[in-house]
């Protein structure tokens, strides 16, 4: 499925915003995180989701986060596991205090998340629908119809001719890949 550009915000359901403070030997982080407000106001169950920070320049010899994350000072990361998390129009936030040495201070890079959500919510946009054909009940003389075919397609749709189709519930999944806020 191919997304416009300017369609891509109702199909991305984390807003990040990223402030970035440079104060001396330490580069201060806060992370802001909440439900999209173009996905809908209902809450969304998020699974696995982690917020991921990676700085540029120099190497980081301490670092203090909240809540609770990691630092990996090889990689120029911090990532914060914050499993399953439902999510409004709310914001809630992370936070971090990057403490370099002097000639050699962190600078701001950018902010990557990943997760998992499950919805049942309709494919709109995408123009695909699931249908099964069932068959019709009663006694229909059995009639053979290539459904690929395009001289036969109406007969195939019509109501009752064989069956009936039923639109399927479909469900999305999302697993992020790289998701950037800078």
């Amino acid at each position: 499925m191919h997304i416009d550009d300017a369609n891509v915000r109702a199909h991305t359901p984390l807003l990040l915003k990223a402030a970035w403070k440079p104060q001396g030997e330490k580069l201060n982080l806060i992370v802001e995180y909440s439900l999209d407000p173009r996905w809908g106001s209902d809450p969304v169950t998020f699974t696995n989701l982690v917020i991921v920070a990676i700085y540029q320049g120099g190497r980081a010899t301490g670092c203090q986060t909240k809540p609770t994350g990691t630092h990996l000072k090889e990689k120029s990361l911090v990532y914060w596991r914050l499993g399953e998390v439902t999510l409004t129009q709310e914001v809630h936030k992370v936070i971090c205090r990057f403490v370099g040495t002097e000639g050699a201070l962190p600078q701001p890079g950018h902010i990557e998340a990943k997760w998992e959500l499950h919805t049942a919510l309709p494919i709109t946009g995408s123009g695909i629908s699931l249908s099964r054909l069932e068959p019709s009940k009663g006694k229909q003389k059995e009639e053979t119809v290539d459904p690929f075919a395009d001289d036969s397609i109406a007969n195939f749709m019509a109501a009752g001719s064989i069956g009936n189709w039923v639109e399927l519930e479909t469900n999305r999944k999302y697993v992020s890949g790289k998701y950037e806020a800078r």
